[in-house]
Order: C-alpha cells, then sequence, then structure tokens
C-alpha cells in the first residue's frame, strides 16, 4: 500500500478558496468573504488534465488557488464545473506549468467491504500532505451533506477531517472514491463519495456541463407487511414490490406511474419488498441507485403491477423536482418586495437561518412542507412572507414573519412569479393576500406601490426584487 501511495501523492493537490456566501436574512446582500483550504487530486479529461475535488470546497467562490504536492508555488484556478448534487468539482488551471511532473491518478473500481483504502489530502494541524489508512465497512446509499440527495456511499474507518474534504481515496495505485464527509457522532467514521458516482460526474462533465442525477419521481411505500401484500393479491414468492404512493408533478414519473401501482423490476433488477435491489454478491442497495447510475436524458424500462396486471413502462429520465428547493450555492437568493413586504421560495437555506438546530427552531408548518411536500400541478413552489420592511403604508403587520401565502385577491399562485403577476395585475382599490393559517394581509394597493422606493432607500435594499426575477 505505501509504495502505491507514494506514486500518486505528487499528484494530490492542496485548495485554497475564498468564498462570499448570500445571506438569506438579508437576501441583497451577501456575509462576507472568508477563506478555507480543501484537497483535490489530478485527473484525466478529454479537455485535458484536471484538479478533482469536493464542490463544498469551491461552493460561492469567489477566488481559488492550488499547490501541488512538493511545490511552494500556487497556482490561480478556475472551476470548469460543479455538481452539488454529488458534492463534487472540477477545477482548470490555465498555467501549464502546475501539471509539470505530475501524472493523472487513474479511476479505479469500487472496494468490497473490508479491503483497505487510503486517504491523502491536507487536513488540519499543518500544511503538508496527510495519509491514513483504514478499511471500507459500509457501502450505501446515503444522504450527502452537501444536497441532501441520496446517493452512493462508502463508509471507511481512516481519519477524515477538515481539510480532507475533496482529496483522493486510493487502493492500489487507483483512485476508489473522494473523501468528502465525517460523522461527528461517532470515532473514526467517515465517509467517500465511491468511484461509481465520481465516474458519473466526470462523464456527464464530457461537454463540460453537468445534468446531475436523475431519480424516478415516485414516493413509495414498503411492503414487508403480509397483510398488506394480501390485501394488493401479491403472489407470496417471490417477495418483490414496493408501492407508489405518489409521483412528482414534473418528475420523470409523471403521467406514467400512478398511485396504487406496485413497482417490481428497475431495469433488470428486481425490487424487494424493502425496496432494496441486488448489488453485488451478499450485498443489496436501495432501488434509487439503479436510476442515479443512468443520465439525464436517457430511458429506463421499470415493471409495474397495474390492477393486477403486469405492464412494462419506458421512463425518459429527469433531475428531482422539490417543492422545497434544497441547498443552493454559487446563485444570489430570489426575493421581490412590495409595500414593504418582503417575499422569498421556502428554501433549505431560509430555513437554516433559523441556526444550527433549525428544524426544532423554524415554525413547524414550514419544516413540514420541507419533509413531506412535493410539487403539484397547483403548488410547484411555496412563496413565504419573510418580513415586512416597516413602513407607514404597512402598519399593523410589523410583526408578521415567515407565513406562507397562497392566494393574491382571489387568484391561487402556484409560485413566486405567479404571485408578482397577480400583484401586478391587481387593479383593485385594496391587496389582499391571503396567508396559508388563513389570516389575510390588506394594504392599499395605490400607496403600497408608491412608497416602495422609499422604503428600498431607506432599508438599503438596491431593487425591489432579485435578478433572476427581472
Amino acid at each position: 500500500m505505501k509504495d502505491n501511495v507514494s506514486r500518486v501523492r505528487r499528484s494530490v493537490v492542496k485548495i485554497h478558496a475564498t468564498s462570499d456566501a448570500p445571506d438569506y436574512e438579508q437576501p441583497w446582500q451577501t456575509q462576507g468573504t472568508v477563506s478555507a483550504n480543501g484537497s483535490g487530486s489530478i485527473v484525466s479529461t478529454e479537455r485535458g488534465l484536471r484538479v478533482l475535488t469536493n464542490a463544498h470546497v469551491v461552493e460561492n467562490r469567489v477566488f481559488v488557488e492550488a499547490r501541488c504536492f512538493g511545490k511552494a508555488r500556487k497556482y490561480v484556478a478556475e472551476v470548469e464545473g460543479v455538481g452539488h448534487e454529488c458534492d463534487l468539482a472540477l477545477l482548470t488551471i490555465e498555467d501549464e506549468r502546475f501539471f509539470e511532473g505530475c501524472t493523472p491518478i487513474q479511476l479505479g473500481p469500487l472496494p468490497v467491504l473490508g479491503e483497505e483504502v487510503s486517504v491523502l489530502g491536507y487536513p488540519i494541524g499543518g500544511d503538508r500532505l496527510s495519509i491514513t489508512q483504514g478499511v471500507v465497512s459500509r457501502i450505501e446509499m446515503s444522504h450527502y451533506a452537501q444536497s441532501q440527495r441520496q446517493l452512493l456511499a462508502v463508509q471507511i474507518d481512516a481519519a477524515i477531517n477538515a481539510g480532507n474534504s475533496g482529496g483522493p481515496v486510493i487502493r492500489d495505485d487507483k483512485l476508489v472514491g473522494v473523501a468528502f464527509q465525517a460523522l461527528d457522532e461517532g470515532q473514526n467514521i467517515g465517509y467517500m463519495i465511491g468511484a461509481p458516482v465520481v465516474q458519473h460526474f466526470l462523464e456527464d462533465m464530457e461537454n463540460a456541463s453537468f445534468d446531475g442525477f436523475p431519480d424516478l419521481g415516485i414516493c413509495v411505500q414498503t411492503l414487508e407487511s403480509n397483510a398488506h401484500r394480501a390485501l394488493l393479491e401479491l403472489p407470496k414468492k417471490p417477495r418483490h414490490g414496493v408501492l407508489v404512493t405518489n409521483t412528482v408533478y414534473g418528475g420523470s414519473s409523471w403521467g406514467k406511474l400512478f398511485r396504487g401501482d406496485v413497482l417490481i423490476q428497475v431495469a433488470d433488477c428486481p425490487v424487494a419488498y424493502d425496496g432494496s435491489v441486488r448489488f453485488r454478491r451478499g450485498e443489496r442497495i436501495d432501488h434509487g441507485h439503479i436510476v442515479a447510475q443512468r443520465h439525464v436524458g436517457e430511458t429506463i424500462e421499470v415493471k409495474v403491477l397495474r390492477d393486477r396486471k403486469e405492464i412494462n413502462v419506458q421512463i425518459q429520465l429527469c433531475p428531482p423536482q422539490y417543492l422545497v428547493a434544497r441547498n443552493r450555492y454559487d446563485v444570489k437568493p430570489t426575493y421581490y418586495i412590495i409595500g414593504g413586504l418582503l417575499f422569498v421560495p421556502l428554501t433549505r437555506d431560509y430555513l437554516k437561518t433559523w441556526g444550527e438546530d433549525w428544524w426544532e427552531q423554524a415554525p413547524n408548518p414550514l419544516v413540514a412542507l420541507y419533509e413531506s411536500g412535493i410539487p403539484s400541478e397547483n403548488l410547484r413552489e411555496v412563496v413565504v412572507l419573510q418580513k415586512v420592511l416597516a413602513d407607514r403604508v404597512n402598519v399593523g403587520y410589523h410583526d408578521w414573519e415567515s407565513f406562507a401565502v397562497t392566494a393574491v385577491g382571489d387568484v391561487k399562485i402556484a409560485c413566486l412569479k405567479d404571485m408578482i403577476t397577480a400583484v401586478e395585475a391587481c387593479d383593485d382599490q385594496f391587496l389582499r393576500l391571503a396567508m396559508s393559517d388563513g389570516d389575510e394581509l390588506v394594504l392599499d394597493r395605490e400607496q403600497a406601490f408608491k412608497r416602495n422606493k422609499a422604503i428600498l432607500r431607506r432599508f438599503g435594499v438596491p431593487a425591489d426584487r432579485s435578478d433572476d426575477l427581472a
């Protein structure tokens, strides 16, 4: 193992990134610049040599530098492509001297349980390369901290600390994973992004853009209950199938699969009653992995039991669709202000403004929408009255905040753009906004528009809406 590591360490990179994250409490401004370090590795692509690292190492970046093992000079790097969903990014370095003496690390196969691996990187505690060893202890679908997306992850007992992020995990001189997160509650429990996910990302980036990982866009219930299976008249053997309880509007299966279908096969893989499929000999994994291995735009065949008949359905795959957006990066927050009322779409970033324990501190109705809400034809995005910028035009509502808005007058709204259209098309004397709890907010329409510019000036807001709504 040591000989193998010595051959690849020259291709391990330390990354210095300066970032400026948006402020979701004041969505027209940022939080200010901060600096952090991470790790990476040199890999080969059709476009030339690149540096592979974690997306979270360069999130919200304003400036990035990279330094090779054994060298003193830092080189300016640019982010060529980033997949926050899988927490991976590719960097380019224009100055070719950066790559002198470096051999790209080749991608290897996913290791098996019990095999030894080495983690290379630049964790806290020093400035030079660190190498730790461990064994593969678990392989399963896991929620990535960067995106909350469930993808293949590999648990290892090698030490992974701040600064290790993005560093290569090596076996037999090959890159078999990328270090990306650790479990704070456990001892020596770290995770790497498995080689199949890395391969998917690199293939996706062949056209220099990231399309993401598709999913079926369905909600399912396991069928481990004998009584439930008997009710659905499912065979006792083989014990295959999970129940489709809902389909996501705009998702891959919208109009293809329906509530009450029993999903019994994905591609050529039978789906067990617990939702798993055969992975490797003696191993099983969630059926979502089969779909996530495909690329957006591809077609996959699934077999379902519908009205007691087996049918095959061809599904064109698209990215996941969410009612409440997961973590967003490298973009400014969306907002709209009228009459001092600040409206934003409900996002996980907004909920996180309640602090580290946001799932306990944020309003329960909004957290519930994040956890279990799915988009529909009539609701594609939750619009929230975030707060009121106090002014004489909105007296009586200065303490209103974090209310979900359902309608403007008699017009139901499905997203923030719908709400803006309804507000600006309103020609009534009063602007009436219905909240999800049944309360109604009423402003003088003419005064709300007239006072808006003065309110924006007073609170230092550059525009009444974010650039993406202009």
